[in-house]
């Protein structure tokens, strides 16, 4: 038999070509998703029917809102394989850089059923599967975010007094603060009402309150106090950001920030943004002690020289003019996880309606700016 024998150089030629390619292959696209709002949606009964993470706005929302029209009705309920479903499509989806905002939805009438059976031995009981979903709601965090999960809970005919404890359990496992964020509701026409609450509450957690204030540019060391409750003295102020004026290079900073009455994001140094002979100072999510976002309607600025005690008014700062509240939009991901077992009964259109009404309101509280 004769042997053919390739010459030393194609061979190396060939490993080369075959290594370039198995990396063009291996090498992994690291560029974010776009950013915005995305919305996935798991419906259960005794199968899955799920609607992959997509953007949620204003020309997409029918694309969602028809996907909850078509899912139908049928026995059983696979509750548990249907949320650790919703977490694995967050857990592997693509994300946007601004991230701020994980989040699943949980709504059921009833107890699970089954759901173990489809782990592939993973799991021996439901309990276990329970307790580990409940783990990773609890421990988990996605692109440096942990997550927010709701439970909904509507008693339906398979719920008695008998199996009422589990079925409570249920919606505290399921949910991420079993103190807050959980809602036993007492009939179906609750739903609409708490559906919307909670995409409200999603999308102001989406959102950054920025706070802008424009001043002359002062003189080193001055330290400046900006009071946001209508005082005649900043020593009455219960609501205030003081710092120390310095300059860095051609732009203003304040710094040994306090936030008095408040909470912001900004930190203990901020620096302006430069126009001409002004400073523009831009604080991050500014709220006060319970979340509630500041307006400006009576920000003063007042002033005190290096070594001086005595704080002086700045008349030339008005609450109009220099002031301005800025809505700065972050990213978010969010599971809507839905019961579609037959003990809902006529009970189903309201649940659609309800979540229909819940891609209506993210859409607009988070796109319709």
């Amino acid at each position: 038999m004769k042997r053919h024998i390739l010459p030393v150089a194609a061979i190396v030629l060939a490993l080369t070509v075959s290594t370039l390619t198995s990396c063009r292959k291996q090498k992994e696209d690291k560029t974010p998703a776009q950013e915005g709002l995305y919305l996935g949606i798991v419906g259960f009964n005794s199968e899955l029917y799920t609607m992959p993470l997509g953007l949620l706005n204003q020309s997409t929302k029918r694309v969602f809102s028809s996907f909850v029209d078509d899912l139908t009705m049928q026995d059983g309920t696979i509750l548990y394989h249907a949320v650790n479903t919703g977490l694995n499509s967050l857990a592997t989806a693509k994300l946007p850089a601004n991230l701020i905002n994980v989040s699943v939805v949980t709504f059921t009438d009833g107890l699970d059923q089954g759901s173990y059976v489809l782990s592939e031995g993973t799991f021996n009981s439901g309990v276990e599967y329970l307790n580990a979903v409940s783990n990773r709601i609890s421990s988990e965090v996605i692109g440096g975010t942990n997550i927010s999960a709701y439970s909904i809970g509507v008693r339906g005919a398979d719920v008695s007094l008998a199996n009422l404890s589990d079925f409570r359990n249920n919606l505290r496992q399921l949910s991420s603060n079993p103190s807050q964020n959980v809602y036993e509701l007492t009939n179906m026409s609750e739903a609409s009402n708490k559906f919307a609450e909670i995409a409200r509450q999603l999308s102001s957690q989406s959102t950054y309150h920025n706070v802008s204030l424009k001043m002359s540019a002062q003189n080193p060391n001055t330290k400046i106090r900006f009071t946001f409750d209508n005082v005649g003295s900043p020593s009455l102020s219960q609501c205030y950001i003081e710092g120390t004026y310095v300059r860095n290079g051609d732009n203003g900073q304040l710094i040994d920030i306090t936030y008095h009455g408040l909470r912001c994001l900004s930190g203990s140094t901020v620096t302006a943004t430069s126009q001409g002979s002004f400073d523009v100072f831009t604080f991050r999510n500014l709220t006060n002690l319970s979340g509630v976002n500041m307006d400006t309607e009576y920000v003063k600025l007042w002033t005190k020289q290096d070594q001086s005690t005595t704080w002086n008014p700045n008349s030339e700062f008005s609450s109009t003019g220099n002031s301005q509240t800025i809505d700065e939009h972050k990213s978010a991901m969010i599971v809507l996880v839905l019961d579609c077992s037959s003990s809902l009964g006529s009970d189903f259109l309201t649940v659609k309606a309800a979540a229909n009404a819940f891609i209506e309101n993210l859409s607009t509280h988070y796109n319709g700016r």
